[in-house]
């Protein structure tokens, strides 16, 4: 447990730009001086059978040249994974069969291991020893070496299970000199549009403009480069956010740090459709990930699939979508493009009278952001179609009873039930004193032009003789005609 730990707040240390290890060499010379890389940590890879993240770096070297120890430490490992071009040596920290680190050198020729730098599991081996020579690759231009730090423990037959090592560094955290003068670049994800929006888990895309509803993933078609133009790698972290009248702040999508499953999870990080379809071999590279698939930490985990950006839990309306990209030398990329996002919700009901359960007709059931309104039938039930996702507040109201706030999250249809309580007043009586008089017109006067203006009507409803749903002028003028009137206007109906 407390491996796990350290392995994941270090990943934290680096997905934040903050040191968290001793640096080390370059293991091919010149050893203090930043190499090419033709594969990073992480990258999606696909050569037939199945694909998979990429459990190392590639550093580019010409074939023959000689490789050395970063570290110094014990030969756990040297084997091969498939003939002559995948023979390797793995030196960790300790001798024992504990559990430790080690620091894995691939594609290293089996005579220059043995013969030349005559090494056998069990050595002791110096920082800055060498340790072999590079093959030819089957490639032309990409003699590489394949190097990564791994975690494992047991004697040397359990080292030699090389499918059970963890994946736990990417070496570029922890090398000396990792300068890189260029940017990540951020591509249109399909055609015109900066960033492609799909339903959450479901290969369905909206078109392009179109108003974005329920759970969404975005898409984000992005490569980096590191001192080797003819190789597109992955990024190093991506992060993005959401502005808007709701909001979400930046968040990590995917840090290519810490512990790595290459065998796993590859679907969590790069979305692989008709529409987005991402590809990692020799001949194209072109990386589609799938930024809201994430619960915001650095580890690439199978749960990540289920998060996406929950719109129906944000207000209708305008917002900027934000990426960041950012490679090992903190180099960084960022783009927005503005989407709209429209949810449409039911919100049903029945409304009575507090304490007794009674049905309350013609009570008025409204959406105060925007106004939309449904009024209860005779049985005191109500239907109010097409209530804007969020969080919303809905007022039910009725003349001679106390008005309710409330507030839903309309994430989903939606069903409120509520009691109102009933109030004792007289219509058009505005000042409360039980009779309507020239008094109650001053009242409501002071109440909507006095400075500072006046107590408001209790309650509220008493004020609105015209019962049109507002206390305004037209009040005033209506309770002038009803008692100054020739002949006297109608009387103060109150909503």
């Amino acid at each position: 447990m407390r491996t796990a730990i350290m392995i994941f707040l270090a990943g934290m240390l680096i997905c934040t730009g903050l040191p968290a290890f001793a640096e080390i060499p370059w293991p091919v010379y010149p050893d203090s001086t930043v190499h090419r890389i033709g594969n990073s940590y992480g990258e999606f890879q696909y050569y037939g059978g199945s694909p998979y993240l990429h459990p190392g770096i590639d550093i580019m070297a010409p074939a023959g040249t000689p490789v050395y120890a970063v570290k110094a430490g014990y030969v756990k490992a040297i084997l091969t994974t498939g003939a002559e071009l995948h023979w390797r040596v793995a030196i960790g920290d300790s001798s024992g069969s504990d559990e430790c680190n080690a620091w894995l050198y691939a594609h290293l020729s089996e005579f220059s291991i043995y013969n030349m730098a005559g090494l056998s599991v069990g050595d002791y081996v110096e920082e800055g020893q060498y340790i072999g020579d590079l093959v030819t690759w089957t490639v032309a231009e990409f003699h590489h070496l394949h190097f990564v730090q791994i975690r494992h423990s047991g004697g040397a037959t359990s080292w030699s299970q090389y499918w059970n090592w963890l994946f736990v560094t990417n070496p570029m955290d922890e090398l000396g000199s990792v300068f890189d003068p260029d940017p990540p670049v951020i591509e249109n994800a399909i055609s015109s549009q900066l960033f492609a929006f799909c339903r959450n888990e479901i290969y369905s895309y909206f078109a392009e403009g179109a108003v974005l509803d329920g759970d969404v993933d975005i898409i984000c078609r992005t490569y980096d480069y590191q001192n080797h133009p003819a190789w597109r790698l992955a990024p190093h972290r991506i992060e993005y956010k959401i502005d808007g009248d709701s909001s979400l702040p930046w968040t990590t999508s995917v840090c290519f740090s810490g512990l790595l499953y290459y065998e796993a999870n590859t679907d969590v990080v790069y979305q692989q459709d008709a529409t987005c379809y991402t590809q990692g071999d020799y001949n194209v590279r072109d990386f589609f990930f799938n930024v809201t698939n994430t619960d915001g930490d650095s580890i690439i985990e199978p749960l990540d699939r289920a998060h996406s950006w929950e719109t129906a839990n944000f207000h209708n309306g305008e917002y900027t979508v934000t990426v960041r990209v950012y490679d090992p030398s903190e180099n960084m990329t960022e783009e927005s493009m503005t989407v709209m996002v429209g949810n449409y919700f039911e919100l049903t009901g029945y409304i009575h009278v507090e304490g007794s359960g009674t049905e309350l007709p013609d009570a008025r059931v409204t959406v105060v952001d925007g106004g939309l309104f449904a009024t209860t039938d005779s049985a005191g039930n109500y239907t109010l179609a097409g209530v804007g996702g969020g969080s919303q507040v809905i007022r039910v109201s009725r003349p001679g009873y106390q008005s309710r706030d409330t507030v839903l999250m309309m994430n989903q249809n939606q069903s409120l039930d509520m009691g109102l309580e009933e109030l004792l007043y007289v219509c058009g009586d505005a000042n409360g004193d039980t009779v309507i008089n020239l008094l109650d017109i001053l009242y409501l006067i002071s109440f909507l032009y006095g400075d500072p203006a006046g107590p408001q009507p209790e309650p509220f409803e008493a004020g609105d003789a015209n019962a049109d749903w507002a206390v305004n002028l037209l009040d005033v003028l209506y309770l002038i005609d009803f008692l100054y009137g020739s002949p006297p206007g109608p009387e103060p109906l109150c909503p």
